[in-house]
């Protein structure tokens, strides 16, 4: 029984919350370019003055539609999504947290790295998450899915990844483009550190971790609708989620990472606004679990020089952030 939500009612929200990934996935494939097919033209507009960060009609009806069925079968719920523009509604204990499109700009491009990511959380707390990723082979792709206490579920079939136990250097694991200017590996670790790749899919990546594709990422300067649903598939296939802890002002046993617990705490009943949920996310580390505490020892924050010159100015009891 899962201590936070009725084990009954949370299965269901796992088997909707698959049921929709999947019918967005199929959504997102009418929209996306066929090298081989008839040219399709992608309305596209720009969410910011420098048009940096493109939406699409795509990521509009695919976000219209999860938002509908959601209110239709749980009208008591709350949604917070990417594409939304609400950021004063009350939130309910339990909220689904939508990216229609993780990976925008790839799927503009026609480069199939691109996911639809649900994911579902109850007072703060990821509880269930489903994503999709268009697969070879699969039409149109696949949705991994899970729930707390349940496992991780690749469409229908139970995920079952290897046991890791120590880092190979021919892995294969993501790192952020900023990964240098905020972060380092300690000592000798690069040496082994395993072959970087990055996606454009923060959803897309995270579920890589979870599938065991690959050993480890890191995760930075994402929004919660990138890494909810990612979360709990990666937790629930056995690896482990970590958050940096802000400021590097202590180290936990695995470093400056710490085990993720709650999006917000404490979670409010009846406060927590739509606006407390789409600031920035501290950086993650998913990894898999039998290398968990080898690699968050040996990935550490490259700390702001003048906070550094300021920290051995002033009280060594000031938490950075």
């Amino acid at each position: 029984m899962n201590m936070l939500i009725e084990e009954e009612l949370l299965k269901n929200i796992q088997k909707d919350a698959y049921e929709l990934a999947m019918s967005a996935g199929k959504l997102l494939q009418k929209y996306f370019r066929d090298p081989l097919g008839e040219s399709k033209v992608l309305k596209i507009s720009y969410k910011d003055a420098k048009g940096r960060d493109p939406v699409t009609a795509a990521d509009k009806e695919v976000q219209e539609y999860l938002s509908g069925q959601i209110k239709k079968r749980y009208p008591d719920h709350g949604i917070v999504g990417e594409e939304g523009d609400s950021t004063s509604d009350l939130l309910p204990d339990i909220v689904w947290v939508l990216d229609p499109l993780d990976g925008t700009r790839n799927f503009m491009h026609g480069f199939p790295c691109y996911a639809s990511s649900i994911g579902i959380m109850f007072k703060g707390v990821p509880v269930a998450g489903a994503i999709f990723i268009p697969w070879p082979n699969q039409d149109p792709g696949i949705v991994i899915h899970a729930s707390s206490g349940n496992g991780c579920m690749v469409n229908d079939k139970k995920l079952e990844t290897p046991s890791i136990i120590e880092v190979d250097p021919n892995a294969i694991i993501t790192l952020p483009g900023s990964f240098s200017g905020r972060f380092k590996f300690d000592g000798q670790f690069a040496s082994k550190a395993g072959e970087p790749r990055m996606g454009g899919s923060i959803a897309y990546e995270m579920s890589l971790v979870a599938l065991g594709i690959t050993e480890y990422a890191v995760i930075s300067g994402s929004h919660l609708w990138d890494v909810l649903a990612g979360i709990v598939l990666v937790n629930e296939s056995g690896a482990t989620s970590l958050m940096q802890n802000l400021g590097n002002s202590y180290k936990s046993d695995t470093g400056v990472w710490s085990k993720f617990e709650n999006v917000v705490d404490p979670w409010e009943s009846g406060v927590t606004k739509v606006s407390d949920l789409r600031g920035g996310v501290s950086p993650l580390l998913l990894t898999q679990s039998g290398i968990a505490t080898t690699v968050a020892s040996n990935i550490q924050s490259r700390q702001n020089p003048i906070k550094k010159i300021a920290k051995s100015i002033f009280s060594q009891n000031i938490i950075w952030t």
